[in-house]
């Protein structure tokens, strides 16, 4: 039986959100060697290679020279490329739960830009979901005392980067393969990066590269690359708006994994901050979700 386009967008969520959830601890475990910068820069090589392999074997090079998805590309990867500085930037001061759990507050962001900027028709049901995910950004955030974290501020700076660069993404989509995108987006940021990381942070030694090659190398392949392909082909067949509502998993496997990889123990404010957070989600998307069956 033959999947329906919906929902080959939602089991790509599904891996994707699986894949991505491993994100915030496989960087975390680069940053005790190698400074932020450096990690985004040798990962996204990585990245590269892995798109460029795709590329080949699909035989889709032809489609570097289509004009009309150019413009798109580049904002795309201006956009994505300031996402991830923040967030690699933002996990240097917080913790994989925390990252994972406000990367989750772009869905608040991404109906704010696709549905509330477009000007249509917002239900009770998904305003108070908007409201739900503020409180719980807000018990995140603040964790009981009225003080800022600088990694959960710059954190929250990538995820209302996103619904931006998904806009682009996703028309870029519509024009060239997600390999094709992802392949010239990072063949453009890797040189900024290793730039910014050459400026910002100290030279990593060779024992230190030993030591974390191979998660580098799991970051560039699987998490920036096949993770992301997914992400792609997901938001050109449903609604970003949905696509994001249906990471609403992640935060909770990332704290699962980060508890048995990392020994991070969910503190309380975690805990039930995550609640609304996801339910929030859930009734923010509860009329596109009606309106695409």
């Amino acid at each position: 039986m033959a999947l329906s386009t919906e929902r080959k967008g939602e089991l790509y969520i599904f891996f994707e959100t699986l894949l991505w959830s491993f994100f915030p601890i496989v960087t975390i475990l680069t940053l005790k060697q190698i400074g932020p910068l450096f990690s985004f820069a040798i990962s996204s090589v990585f990245a590269l290679l892995f798109f460029a392999g795709v590329l080949t074997v699909k035989k889709r090079w032809y489609e570097l020279r289509i004009k009309e998805a150019q413009q798109d590309i580049l904002l795309s990867s201006f956009f994505i490329m300031l996402l991830f500085i923040f967030f690699f930037l933002g996990l240097q001061y917080t913790t994989a739960s925390n990252g994972a759990i406000i990367m989750f507050l772009q869905i608040l962001f991404s109906f704010l830009f696709f549905n509330v900027l477009k000007r249509e028709y917002i239900a009770k049901t998904q305003i108070l979901g908007a409201v739900l995910m503020g409180a719980g950004a807000m018990m995140i955030l603040f964790q009981g005392e009225v003080e800022f974290n600088k990694g959960d501020l710059l954190i929250l700076l990538a995820a209302l980067t996103a619904p931006v660069a998904n806009n682009y993404q996703r028309r870029t989509r519509s024009v060239v393969g997600s390999e094709t995108l992802l392949f010239v987006r990072t063949l453009i940021a890797s040189p900024v990066l290793f730039a910014l990381a050459f400026i910002f942070n100290d030279t990593p030694t060779l024992p230190q590269l030993e030591k974390i090659w191979v998660l580098l190398l799991i970051n560039g392949f699987v998490l920036l690359g096949l993770s992301k392909i997914f992400w792609v082909e997901a938001i050109h067949r449903i609604s970003v708006t949905k696509a994001a509502a249906m990471t609403a998993l992640g935060p909770l496997y990332t704290m699962i994994f980060a508890y048995y990889i990392l020994g991070e123990v969910p503190t309380a404010y975690q805990l039930l901050g995550v609640i609304p957070v996801v339910i929030g989600g859930t009734l923010v998307v509860k009329k596109v979700r009606r309106q695409v069956r």
